[in-house]
């Protein structure tokens, strides 16, 4: 993935080079093949780029016209066909790079160009005749743009790295935002980091910003997606591959090597099955990777299963041109991999006790030669949306839920909402059990009244909504994986989270999702795979346990995970992160064989590592 950067002297001050260039070396990782920037007055622009498309190697470079706009743009444009038909470009379409065809867009549509543009991508346009800067980030895809503002300056990147080295003021920690991420709640999105005065341009806006305002715009709803109704329940496949599989092909667009993340679910499986149709049509193979276990793992997984390589190697027999190679993370400690996700991410993330496979995995996809990475992160609330038990027939709603969490469910969605919070207030558990959060901490904050009184962890009206896991309009998982591949020199490219693909899925009557007869639920992606994945994996319903080995890597890092038990007893993370809880999880870590050592494992022990480690480090190593 390409970056961007940028900065504006509010009170008409010219940009120097040198601070550009500040900008530039911090976003170095993600553009390893070159940049450039350009100084207009009190404005200047940058670029860093990968040459990851046949069309970039003819112009990359940020632009400055003779009346001295300034226009920079990263990313990939995906509907390239559509946009020169509507642009009149014709032939000239083949000589122009992605951000070219971007700015192309901006010149005809203005910021009304954002809907029009499918694809990862990120780009900036200034006026100096208005003073306006226009800063635009894609519909949902995998980018990143950050930025900083005050009275006296305007700084915005794609990386977080590079607006902390320019000397900003004063930095401070969010501890709200600190106390959602202990606690797994996904309250922190939209425009807020860590950081209180650096924000994120979430998905689907637009920011403009002049001498004395700044303001953000959502140009793109999601949840507005109208219903799709077609005569039979067989005639949404169709429907759905040609948009899925038009989505995949884009994403193998370019000259760079492609790989693929492979795991036995429904997800990456449906991704890399797809991407190998469309490379045997060409006499290519895809190489997908997948992480297995180093050791014995059946304690703690339960009725799920935790090695997914006896899926990934039916699904290569299948596809026929598929090779797997597996990742067993071996060189890579469960803690070492905490504080390498730090250095880059620069802020304590949900899945800490992933880490170790996922960087593991995406360093040897590119030591292989890999330069992009198909990814299916965000399957869940799309493809294989699971389908709400409450759009089908009563009697069908109890037996997929069971009578009585049924019986829960339906009392909960009948209570109206101030009464329901006012239950849970008066029930809820004031001490975040399983979770690594100091109490004096969450007490501080208030964190269980915040917490009620989010509209998010309400029930929701439409069950459209409950796909949380895309989080349209706010969601940080695309800056998430952008980050991840700028740090590991991979671009990763996510089908699932394609803005047509999630556009059919919300579309989609959510009583589709769920199978009538057998009350199997994610029957869209199941029934659309059907000649494509092995009925193993196609219709397995048990859940994959990621990290199923955490317990006894945890135990084979014992001394290190010690030394930073005390790192951070001995820090300013004491304040936050409760000792005698990590301590605790690490005791029945150490000595327990069942789910519950992995599950503490996962939701107090790592996740309490990785913030107590952000804690102790803030301001100073990230």
């Amino acid at each position: 993935m390409s970056a961007i950067f940028g900065i504006v002297n509010r009170e008409g001050a010219p940009v120097t080079p040198e601070t550009l260039n500040i900008l530039r070396a911090g976003n170095a990782d993600w553009g390893r093949d070159g940049g450039g920037a350009l100084c207009s007055g009190p404005a200047g622009l940058g670029l860093t780029f990968n040459l990851n498309t046949p069309e970039a190697k003819f112009e990359c470079l940020p632009s400055l016209d003779l009346d001295g706009n300034m226009f920079t743009a990263a990313g990939r444009v995906d509907n390239r066909a559509e946009l020169s038909y509507e642009l009149r470009l014709g032939a000239e379409v083949s000589r122009l790079a992605d951000g070219k065809l971007i700015h192309r867009a901006w010149l005809r549509w203005g910021e009304r160009c954002a809907e029009r543009i499918l694809g990862d991508w990120a780009f900036a346009a200034w006026n100096p005749f208005t003073r306006r800067l226009c800063l635009v980030r894609d519909h949902s895809g995998n980018t990143a743009v950050y930025y900083y503002a005050d009275s006296r300056f305007f700084a915005f990147s794609s990386s977080q790295s590079a607006l902390l080295r320019i000397g900003l003021p004063q930095i401070e920690m969010d501890e709200l935002y600190l106390a959602e991420v202990l606690v797994s709640w996904r309250g922190h999105r939209a425009e807020r980091t860590i950081r209180k005065q650096l924000n994120r341009l979430p998905p689907a806006h637009f920011l403009m910003l002049t001498p004395g305002v700044l303001e953000t715009t959502r140009y793109w709803r999601l949840e507005d997606t109208p219903e799709l109704l077609l005569p039979n329940r067989k005639d949404y496949v169709p429907a759905f591959l040609e948009v899925f599989d038009r989505a995949v092909a884009d994403c193998l667009r370019g000259e760079d090597p492609t790989a693929a993340m492979l795991s036995g679910g429904l997800d990456s499986s449906s991704v890399a099955v797809t991407a190998a149709r469309h490379l045997r049509r060409a006499g290519q193979r895809l190489t997908a990777f997948t992480s297995v276990p180093r050791f014995e793992f059946s304690a703690y997984s339960g009725s799920g299963f935790g090695d997914e390589l006896p899926f990934a190697n039916a699904i290569a027999a299948a596809a026929g041109n598929i090779d797997v190679e597996t990742v067993d993370a071996a060189g890579l400690s469960p803690i070492a991999a905490i504080r390498r996700t730090l250095e880059f991410a620069l802020e304590p993330k949900h899945g800490a006790g992933n880490m170790f496979w996922i960087l593991e995995l995406c360093r040897i996809a590119a030591a292989k030669g890999s330069r992009v990475l198909l990814s299916g992160f965000m399957g869940n609330g799309s493809i294989s949306w699971t389908g709400n038990a409450f759009s089908q027939p009563l009697l069908d709603r109890i037996g997929f839920l069971g009578w009585r969490p049924w019986l829960r469910a339906e009392l909960r969605r009948r209570t109206p909402p101030p009464i329901l919070n006012a239950l849970l207030r008066h029930r809820r558990e004031p001490g975040w059990s399983e979770t690594a959060i100091n109490p004096d901490f969450a007490r501080r904050l208030d964190l269980t009244a915040r917490y009620l009184d989010s509209a998010g962890e309400l029930p929701s009206p439409s069950a459209m909504l409950r796909h949380w896991i895309i989080g349209p309009g706010e969601s940080f998982a695309g800056a998430a994986q952008a980050e991840l591949g700028a740090a590991t020199g991979l671009e990763i490219r996510d089908p699932t989270v394609d803005t047509r693909v999630l556009t059919f899925c919300f579309s989609v009557p959510d009583r589709i999702f769920i199978d009538p007869q057998t009350r199997v639920d994610r029957w869209l992606i199941r029934e659309a795979m059907k000649d494509r994945l092995p009925h193993t994996v196609r219709l397995n319903r048990r859940r994959g346990l990621q990290a199923a080995d955490l317990v006894p890597r945890l135990r084979g890092s014992s001394e290190e995970l010690e030394r930073v038990l005390e790192e951070i007893e001995g820090g300013p993370a004491a304040e936050y992160v409760c000792i005698p809880a990590l301590r605790a999880a690490w005791g029945t870590v150490r000595t327990q064989d069942n789910p519950g050592a992995h599950r503490l494992a996962v939701s107090v022990l790592t996740r309490g590592i990785m913030a107590g480690l952000f804690v102790n480090g803030f301001g100073t190593k990230w």
